[in-house]
Parts: structure tokens; C-alpha cells; sequence
């Protein structure tokens, strides 16, 4: 009996040390993220062994909300668009005759219908998300590191780089032009199977 108490005790300490280890070596979001961009950009480099990290900072990070303003706004600006298309196709009706065209016409108004609907089930999904619309779906980075180019002089490389949540922060985009940074990673659940349906 007091073998197997000491043994019981023996074991449950062996356990508890070993969580406290595994705790231990949990990377943080900001060493998982250093991780995958050094890995992605080591391959690109012209020598690796030179490699240098310098920074890494949040620069924004972008919510589900986020996105469905942002796929609002951009159906609600073509919505309007066509209208004002589709008002200057009726005004050739009565002053510009030949310059009306029927088949424009149609196809305006389809796509008015079309959008409007797409706009009607953002709304749907945002309800459905709940609270869930709030979490984030992307992060912003500025990264920044020090290496050999191909002349063999080290130089200061800067980037931005942006990544999925938790829990992997897998890499979605790494540029060094501001004009290539995605405006609406991850877009929001539901998004992208509800534009196969209505395309």
C-alpha cells in the first residue's frame, strides 16, 4: 500500500513536471509568426548564413467585421455605379435615341438584382456569425532583417507581412510594396461559398 502511494505520488509529479515543461516551450504568436517568415524568406535569400533578424511589430490587425464592410461598401459602389449607368441608358431613350442600347439596359439591371441580393445575404451572414464577426481574421506585420545580397553587402530588408489567426498564423502575403497588401485577407465565413452560388 505505501509503494504504491509513493509510486502514485512519484508519478503524479512526474506528470505535473512534464505539463510544466510542454508550457514551457509553447512559441508565442510572435515567435510562431518570426518562425514562418524566416523560413519563407531563408529559402529566397541569397545567402541564408547570413541572416540577421532585426524586428517584428503589429502593424494592424483585421476582424470578420472588417471584411463585410469592406465587401459592403464595395458591392453598394457597384450597385451605385449601375444605376447611374442605367439612368443615362434611359435618358438616351428620349434625347440620344441611337445611342440606347436594349441589351445594356437588361444587363444593368441584372447585375443591379444580382448585387442586391449579394448585399441581402452579407447581412444574413453577418447575423449568423454573431459575435464571431469579431474576431480577428487576419494580422498586419512589419518585418524586418538584416542580409547578404547577391554582391555579398549586407543590407537592411523591410516587409509586410500578413497572416491567419491563431492558432498556425500561417503566412498569406509577404511584400515590399505597400501596394500589394491585401485589403481584406480571409474575407469571412460563409463569403466565398455564397458568391459560387450567386455567380
Amino acid at each position: 500500500m505505501k509503494k504504491t502511494t509513493i509510486l502514485i505520488i512519484l508519478g503524479l509529479g512526474l506528470f505535473i513536471f512534464g505539463l510544466a515543461s510542454c508550457s514551457d516551450k509553447r512559441l508565442t504568436k510572435g515567435e510562431i509568426i518570426k518562425k514562418n517568415v524566416e523560413v519563407y524568406l531563408k529559402e529566397k535569400m541569397n545567402d541564408p548564413s547570413s541572416y540577421e533578424f532585426v524586428k517584428l511589430e503589429l502593424i494592424d490587425s483585421i476582424t470578420f467585421s472588417n471584411n463585410i464592410e469592406y465587401r459592403k461598401d464595395y458591392f453598394t459602389r457597384n450597385i451605385g455605379y449601375d444605376k447611374s449607368s442605367l439612368e443615362r441608358q434611359e435618358g438616351y431613350k428620349t434625347e440620344i435615341p441611337s445611342m440606347y442600347d436594349e441589351k445594356e439596359v437588361e444587363n444593368l439591371k441584372t447585375k443591379i438584382r444580382r448585387n442586391e441580393v449579394i448585399l441581402s445575404k452579407i447581412d444574413s451572414l453577418a447575423t449568423i456569425l454573431g459575435n464571431k464577426k469579431y474576431e480577428v481574421a487576419s494580422y498586419t506585420y512589419f518585418f524586418s532583417f538584416r542580409g547578404n545580397n547577391a554582391l555579398g553587402v549586407k543590407i537592411l530588408n523591410e516587409y509586410i507581412v500578413q497572416t491567419n489567426p491563431a492558432p498556425d498564423f500561417e503566412i498569406i502575403n509577404i511584400t515590399d510594396n505597400k501596394d500589394k497588401i491585401i485589403l481584406n485577407p480571409n474575407d469571412f465565413p460563409g463569403y466565398r461559398e455564397m458568391m459560387e452560388k450567386n455567380l
